[in-house]
């Protein structure tokens, strides 16, 4: 059979058939491609749980980077003070809400020049975003007011860009306090020195052994009369020194102010008599304050005082303490002189003097109205001035009233 003749052939030994090795070799290929095609499903499986996984990590990192903005933002806006982000060119690109409160003429976009009309401000921007060193240096400003600022730019990158944040802190209380201390420091000094020129002067010439005794006598009363009057200017910046450097009130203090004014009207009736004036009182009922006595004391004998010397001769001074409501209001009124118009303002300021050579000569230390209003505000109260030419000055202090015996505050008096 031809057919069957071409499937076998003698190999030297018995016939093989070779139709045999074909399903194994199609198996082993399949087997194969099973194995491929199980290696693949592992791999899709495996690069797909790596996608889903690198995905959520990318939605968590979005989700952080959204948290992180929002509490920066949320940082920034609720600082308390002016805060500002200023781009790589130098314009705002946010401001915080105590900025736009401050300054509500802010835009985005706007430079630093454009906004506070400040060369210096912008050069000080400029030189730390180009030198990635933070700037700290104060300020006054006039885009909202005259105000003192200090002013901190703290520079850093972005993509290679650099940015800034500028904060803006208010200033002007410890700055017009730092002006204030100077000035008070410089009156200070020229107010002393006046009565030491003048004492050493009349201490010179008391050396001359050729003097007569008259003018001996009279340079002793003159160099008395400095001494005096340097006492009382110590004593004074002294006071106003001890109430500046003590915060609170005096818890336990409670004086009744008509008795001060009755203790000091009497005590000064010889000082009075001595400058032609008349002095009348008019004492209320439950005028306690929580002045300590010393301080009720300072207040009525400075304010009583000025009355008597600078009223003039004849003048009549009438001082009064009563119970307004919740409130106790000392008066001293006088008819005398007067005070100018343009003095009024400044009477209450310190070393300020209407009239400096008759103040001096009287030995006015011109820190007597300042220490009376000081006082009167520490404990809530005021004091006001009213004065007219020819017909007398008026100085009014009010101070809110002290419980009474019954709620329980002691009546002892306490160091200011």
């Amino acid at each position: 059979m031809r057919g069957r003749a071409a499937e076998m052939r003698p190999v030297g030994g018995p016939l093989v058939c070779e139709t045999r090795g074909v399903p194994i070799a199609l198996l082993v290929l399949a087997l194969a491609a099973l194995a491929a095609a199980a290696v693949l499903a592992t791999a899709l499986r495996r690069a797909s749980s790596a996608a889903a996984a690198a995905a959520g990590r990318a939605a968590v990192a979005a989700r952080a980077a959204e948290d992180a903005e929002r509490r920066r933002c949320a940082t920034f806006q609720d600082l308390p003070f002016t805060a500002l982000r200023v781009d790589a060119s130098g314009r705002l690109a946010e401001a915080n809400l105590h900025a736009l409160e401050r300054f509500p003429f802010l835009v985005a976009g706007m430079t630093v020049l454009e906004a506070f009309s400040e060369h210096r401000f912008a050069e000080r921007v400029e030189a730390a975003l180009a030198s990635l060193e933070r700037e700290a240096f104060e300020l006054r400003l006039f885009a909202a007011g005259r105000r003192t600022y200090r002013v901190s730019v703290a520079p850093y990158e972005v993509g290679g860009e650099p940015e800034a944040i500028v904060f803006l802190t208010d200033a002007s209380d410890a700055a017009d306090y730092r002006e204030l201390r100077s000035q008070f420091v410089a009156n200070v000094s020229h107010e002393l020195r006046t009565p030491l020129t003048g004492l050493r002067g009349l201490l010179e010439a008391l050396g001359d052994p050729q003097m007569d005794a008259a003018t001996h006598t009279d340079f002793v009363r003159r160099a008395t009369s400095e001494t005096l009057r340097l006492e009382a200017l110590v004593t004074d910046i002294l006071f106003l020194s001890e109430l500046e450097s003590t915060s609170g009130l005096p818890a336990s203090s409670r004086t009744d102010l008509a008795a001060a004014v009755a203790e000091t009207v009497h005590e000064l009736s010889a000082v009075a008599g001595e400058h032609g004036a008349v002095l009348s009182m008019e004492l209320g009922e439950d005028v306690h304050v929580q002045l300590t006595e010393r301080m009720a004391r300072m207040v009525v004998r400075n304010l009583v005082e000025n009355a008597i010397k600078y009223a003039g001769p004849g003048a009549t001074t009438r001082t009064s303490v009563r119970r307004e409501d919740d409130t106790v209001v000392l008066t001293v009124a006088d008819d005398g002189s007067g005070i100018p118009e343009r003095d009024l303002p400044h009477v209450f300021e310190r070393f300020y003097r209407a009239d400096p050579s008759r103040s001096k000569r009287l030995g006015g230390t011109g820190l007597g109205l300042s220490i009376v209003k000081h006082i009167a505000e520490r404990f809530g109260g005021e004091a006001v001035a009213t004065s007219r030419e020819g017909f007398g000055t008026t100085v009014t202090v009010s101070i809110p009233a002290s419980p009474g015996p019954g709620g329980g505050t002691p009546d002892a008096p306490a160091a200011p």
